[in-house]
């Protein structure tokens, strides 16, 4: 009797240390989600020559990817929350190759829309790990560790360079364009083969995830469906929180989708350097911005430096409304994208500062990032339809970041 009272009282006194095993784990199985995010925006310049496309319509297939994150999200944040991040995680990686094997077989602009709206699973994969990363770690270290974790962000950089890669140079593209198939394989050739990689990389990380990770010793059995619910309805903080996530990491998914169309219908740069180098290097410096500023945000006041954050994106974001020519337009993408990494870093450290269900707040911010990205690029493609040009959609994005600048001042003043 005195050893069950004993393992009751170390249960409850239990206080998260630390799990570097979870951490480096999550962070690399993050990588591979957001490196198949990836894939619909990197093909999507060449489903516009391979298909005859026009550049809206790719851009509405780059978007199907963060619009699927943005409706999952929020589900996985709070099956997250409930049930851990461990089995969840495992089993969105055992259910990502059925998009995949989709994806050998669509061959219509329907078809790649819906194959497409199934990838964004890897994109929401990021809520998954950020809340199993979370219940490991103390709140004065919190910022460090999902800043570190977030700079699996690069996932998105390596799917842009792994794919034009593997067309250009191992597998080959479409029957009758100007990249022929290199490789086949039965019926499928060329670019195809792509699928099948990432479908056996996605079941050997599932593998992985579950024999490598673990849960914490006791779950907050305080959270439940209910008391998820009152979060939402407790106060405006939440959806504050979740709008600001949208100004920061929304714009990842936003421009990591529209930029390699962007750069190649505006700029006219070779596809394969937009998206292997340009596109890239951006993804970098927002994942790369992450690490430290969740540092900062461990030492410093995170409200006050995500309302400086916030006032360098507006400037920043009304400049690229000007459409400079490429070395400026270029420049100032490179800048604000450090700033993008820092506040998103910034808002994920807020977040467990006031709430214990960091799965649901956090899956609700990831849904307002995701949406972002959708509609912002749905957005951009719609100016471009309607005027030719991108100028007003860049307006309009810099009023969005304005509006989350208010916002920030808003919690900054709330204790």
């Amino acid at each position: 009797m005195e050893e069950i009272s004993k393992s009751k009282q170390d249960e409850n006194s239990w206080e998260p240390t630390g799990n570097p095993k979870v951490l480096w784990t999550a962070l690399i199985t993050f990588t591979y989600g957001f490196s198949v995010w990836a894939i619909n925006s990197s093909l999507a310049p060449y489903l516009k020559d391979w298909y005859g496309y026009s550049a809206s319509e790719v851009l509405i297939v780059a978007a199907m990817s963060p619009l699927f994150a943005a409706v999952t999200s929020l589900v996985l944040g709070i099956a997250s929350d409930l049930w851990g991040g461990r089995i969840i995680f495992t089993l969105l990686l055992l259910f990502l190759p059925l998009p995949m094997i989709g994806y050998m077989f669509a061959d219509s602009y329907v078809a790649f829309l819906c194959v497409g709206i199934f990838m964004g699973l890897g994109g929401a994969s990021f809520i998954i790990g950020n809340t199993h990363v979370a219940v490991w770690y103390p709140k004065e270290k919190q910022g460090a560790a999902l800043g570190l974790y977030a700079f699996g962000n690069v996932g998105v950089a390596v799917g842009m360079i792994l794919v034009p890669f593997l067309l250009n140079n191992v597998l080959g593209g479409a029957p009758g364009s100007d990249l022929p198939p290199k490789l086949s394989l039965g019926p499928f050739e060329g670019w195809r083969l792509i699928f099948p990689v990432y479908a056996l990389l996605s079941l050997v990380l599932a593998f992985v995830y579950w024999t490598m990770t673990s849960e914490p010793p006791i779950r907050d059995k305080k959270i439940t469906f209910a008391s998820i619910g009152a979060v939402y309805k407790s106060s405006t903080l939440p959806w504050i929180l979740a709008y600001l996530y949208g100004a920061t990491f929304g714009a990842l998914m936003f421009n990591s989708a529209f930029l390699p169309t962007y750069l190649v219908d505006q700029y006219d740069i070779e596809k394969q350097k937009a998206i292997m180098v340009f596109v890239p290097i951006f993804v970098l410096l927002v994942a790369g911005s992450r690490p430290f500023s969740g540092w900062l945000g461990d030492k410093y006041n995170p409200k006050i430096l995500l309302v400086y954050c916030l006032v360098a994106e507006v400037i920043l974001a009304a400049a690229l409304s000007m459409q400079l020519t490429f070395p400026w337009q270029l420049s100032l993408l490179y800048a604000i994208a450090i700033f993008y990494g820092t506040g998103a870093s910034l808002v994920v450290k807020i977040i467990p500062l006031y709430f214990k269900e960091v799965g649901a707040v956090t899956g609700l911010a990831k849904t307002a990032g995701a949406l972002t990205g959708a509609v912002m690029t749905i957005v951009m493609s719609a100016v471009k339809g309607t005027t030719g040009e991108y100028t007003y959609g860049w307006l309009i994005w810099a009023g969005a970041i304005a509006l989350g600048l208010i916002l920030a001042l808003r919690v900054q003043q709330r204790s």
